[in-house]
């Protein structure tokens, strides 16, 4: 995983205020040094939905910059972790010693709980981004949905229709890349494919590529 060092999150990272090419191509020089050729960078459906054009744009500089150091990123498209109400603009200030402490989920429970009003926004921005990049031989792949649940939230019916969508729509525009979502330490010990959750089921029925976090 990818994260500049002067942001908390992935909003503060791509915003147009506080995005910083200068520090992530630094960055990923070091990266480079130590052999490093792939990223997980994270997005977000409130980056895009504030400024659709600039957003991509600043993806299209991330992509540019990962791939002078022969870096080739796997971009996350939505994220159960993190603060549950994300809001566009300035971020709070990362707590010392506390990992992600301003990490922010994509799109969020207030979000997901409502479903069914946010279905066509967050339609266009998986298709506009995925589309957009659907040919880019920069990208290694798509990381559809990470970790869903996480952090003891519930397998909910809105949760499991979002993480089918979502796989439903990224292919709907033809990525030459691989989509793939993240499955649970708790699942993948189980063994048994049949006793795995719903969203585990969804995750290994439609990745491309099986990726696990243990």
């Amino acid at each position: 995983m990818y994260l500049v060092s002067d942001a908390g999150n992935q909003l503060e990272m791509f915003q147009n205020d506080s995005f910083n090419p200068t520090l992530i191509d630094t960055e990923f020089a070091l990266a480079e040094t130590l052999g490093s050729n792939t990223m997980r960078i994270f997005l977000h459906d409130l980056a895009y939905e504030a400024d659709p054009v600039g957003f991509k744009n600043r993806i299209n500089t991330v992509l540019d910059i990962a791939a002078k150091h022969g870096i080739k990123p796997l971009l996350a498209i939505f994220d159960s972790c993190g603060g549950g109400d994300p809001k566009i603009g300035q971020q709070g200030q990362p707590d010392p010693g506390r990992m992600m402490s301003q990490w922010a989920q994509s799109p969020g429970v207030p979000v997901i709980e409502n479903l069914n009003a946010n279905l066509a926004r967050l339609e266009a921005y998986v298709k506009d981004i995925v589309g957009t990049f659907a040919n880019d031989t920069r990208v290694l792949g798509w990381d559809v949905f990470n970790e869903p649940p996480c952090g003891g939230q519930p397998e909910t019916a809105n949760l499991l229709q979002l993480l089918t969508l979502v796989f439903e729509w990224a292919r709907s525009v033809d990525p030459i890349q691989p989509l793939t979502s993240p499955l649970f330490s708790t699942d993948i010990d189980k063994g048994n494919f049949q006793d795995y959750s719903a969203h585990s089921k969804i995750q290994v029925n439609n990745s491309d590529v099986i990726s696990f976090h243990e």
